[in-house]
């Protein structure tokens, strides 16, 4: 290349030093600079960046202009603020009031067998608190059935499930709750055939309550219930079953004296050992009237008997007794009169 130059200078002062020995006027010389690979071809990547030069150097291209999306369109004001909650009524924040009580309110839990922690049914908000890799029960009274599957307000990182312990009338239903990690705060509704349980739910790393149960105040009024409803369904099944004994024995020969047709039996018998006083359905609908023997002295005595459905069922025969309703002179009653007696 430096040869090349140089000899380009050479014929370049040669011609001048000619000209100006001539006297002539010199003519302009046209140089042409030829790159060193030009017989050798072009690289292709050297070709590629100078047309990417030449493609930045030409004329810009002008693009179509886009139309304005905010035209119409006004200005936020600088005073507002998106809704992010719902105003609340009087009624409503009151409500919210007593609910909140309810929850914040302290309920001193006491101790129970095998380590529970026993709560005062609806006197306050349970509280159990589980940690991860421990199990947690909540156990209902005994004889107590599930309705329903029980809701969780985080069914993700909460595990419950189900469980039973005892047969027959002392099966005891418990719910088993582990959670996932600490932490966690939510709430449990359990339904069942008796009540509905409402707990908070919270989730420590280490403290936990292994087992919780329940003291109910109304207890004993609902072991009431229970008794008489089983009283009730036997004495269903005696007055299906009938009169006991031989049915030869049976003794319909009764008469029945008295104005008021409201108070006067339908029909009146006794198997021997007891008396049968049937009453027109009617009756269900209104007072009862009170059922009383009739000594041989004409006086009054007590009976021991007991009503079911419209049927009076008496523990004993008796030859005279009366269906009395009301007292003193505006009692209104009936006399019942067996057989035997009225022909004695």
């Amino acid at each position: 290349m430096r040869k090349f130059i140089s000899f380009l200078l050479c014929n370049f002062v040669s011609v001048l030093w000619a000209q100006s020995t001539s006297g002539a006027r010199p003519s302009p010389v046209h140089v042409t600079r030829t790159p060193a690979n030009a017989a050798q071809g072009i690289d292709p990547l050297q070709q590629q960046i100078s047309a990417d030069l030449q493609a930045l150097q030409g004329p810009s291209v002008i693009l179509p202009s886009l139309p304005n999306l905010t035209a119409g369109v006004s200005a936020v004001p600088k005073d507002f603020h998106p809704r992010s909650d719902t105003p609340l009524t009087p009624t409503a924040q009151a409500a919210v009031k007593v609910s909140e009580k309810w929850l914040t309110d302290a309920t001193t839990p006491a101790t129970g067998p095998d380590g529970r922690v026993v709560y005062t049914y609806g006197a306050g908000l349970p509280t159990v608190v589980c940690a991860p890799l421990r199990v947690c029960i909540v156990e209902l009274q005994a004889g107590e059935q599930l309705v329903g599957e029980p809701q969780i307000g985080d069914s993700v990182r909460w595990n419950i499930a189900p469980a039973l312990y005892g047969k027959a009338d002392g099966q005891t239903t418990l719910i088993v709750i582990k959670p996932q990690d600490s932490a966690l705060d939510t709430n449990l509704l359990i339904t069942t055939d008796r009540r509905a349980y409402y707990l908070r739910l919270i989730s420590k790393p280490v403290d936990y309550i292994a087992r919780v149960s329940f003291a109910y105040p109304n207890d004993t009024a609902d072991k009431q219930a229970w008794k008489d409803h089983a009283l009730k369904a036997a004495g269903t099944d005696e007055r299906e079953r009938g009169p006991s004994g031989n049915l030869e024995n049976l003794h319909f020969d009764y008469e029945v004296k008295g104005k008021n047709s409201y108070l006067k039996p339908i029909q009146v018998f006794d198997d021997g050992s007891k008396t049968y006083i049937r009453m027109s359905p009617d009756t269900a609908a209104r007072e009862l009237p009170v059922l009383v023997a009739v000594g041989p002295d004409g006086k009054p005595e007590m009976v021991n008997y007991r009503v079911l459905d419209n049927t009076y069922i008496a523990d004993r025969l008796f030859d005279r007794a009366e269906l009395v309703l009301g007292n003193g002179k505006k009692a209104q009653k009936v006399e019942i009169i067996r057989g035997t007696a009225r022909q004695s």
